[in-house]
């Protein structure tokens, strides 16, 4: 597997995001929509279950047969990633998926619930603009060793490359592990536990962010403030536009998908898709 080519995966026609009325209100009125925090998502595992399963790759690389060069090297790796979590890395959801059961129960609280479907494309000259990724989630243990196992690799490869190659001056500035935790920001939030697959689910990740940052911001949490990237989905280049929305199991159907296009209207968005969920799901 070539872990560049996983940032250039071409995203599928639409993706869908998931979110709240509170949400859907801040994303068309706003033309933007908020990443959050990796270190502060829902599922606090996340971000470690990557770099668990980068320390568990180092030590089987360590017992292997390598040189003692290739130790010190791997030994300087497991320096660098200590720590790692604390950069300012944030991410935003999506979901190949416009109407699932499993979404509604997370975002569908009282029926309330709506899934945004933005092109593809669009998202993918949203991130560009911004030098983020947009990537698919990787959800198969062994895709994720083999991408990990890989990444390592690489690495050393591009250490060896450089002390090699290059004058004092650049090997001196060369980070602690060479460039794996610069990597790992980009490739660590993709790897997701294989229980999650049914999301089938794309993140828009971020390059690591200063706190001064204009765009980063912090908002209330249920337990503690939760630092987030507000993504702007418009720019002197390119109009904000959703293909369609579709409105989460309600106990009022036809009321709600009229109030919906009754905003899109008033945003000038009257070219956007309304319909209603057909997943039978109630909670209310």
């Amino acid at each position: 597997m070539n872990v560049k080519e996983i940032l250039s995966r071409t995203p599928p026609k639409i993706l869908y995001h998931y979110t709240t009325q509170q949400g859907l209100l801040g994303i068309i009125e706003n033309n933007e929509i908020w990443a959050s925090h990796t270190q502060y998502l829902n599922d606090a595992r996340e971000y470690r279950h990557a770099l668990e399963m980068v320390r568990e790759e180092l030590a089987r690389m360590k017992h292997g047969s390598v040189t003692t060069e290739q130790e010190r090297l791997i030994a300087e790796m497991g320096e660098a990633i200590k720590g790692v979590e604390s950069i300012n890395v944030c991410v935003c959801s999506f979901s190949e998926n416009g109407d699932a059961l499993s979404q509604w129960r997370a975002y569908g609280g009282g029926g309330s619930g709506l899934a945004l479907g933005f092109a593809g494309a669009f998202l993918r000259f949203v991130t560009n603009e911004l030098n983020f990724w947009l990537v698919p989630v990787l959800y198969q243990q062994e895709d994720q060793r083999i991408l990990v196992r890989t990444l390592l690799k690489d690495v050393m490869e591009e250490i060896f490359t450089i002390r090699t190659n290059a004058d004092s001056d650049s090997i001196d500035q060369l980070p602690l592990g060479g460039n794996l935790v610069a990597y790992l920001h980009r490739y660590a939030p993709i790897l997701k536990h294989h229980s999650f697959s049914q999301e089938r689910e794309w993140r828009i990740i971020s390059r690591p962010l200063m706190c001064s940052n204009e765009r980063f911001g912090y908002r209330p949490g249920a337990s503690m403030l939760v630092p987030y990237f507000k993504i702007p989905l418009c720019s002197k280049t390119i109009d904000f536009s959703v293909e369609e929305i579709v409105v989460g199991p309600s106990p009022h159907p036809p009321q709600s998908a009229s109030a919906v296009r009754g905003l899109l209207v008033r945003n000038d968005l009257t070219r956007t898709v309304v319909r209603n969920s057909e997943t039978p799901y109630r909670n209310w």
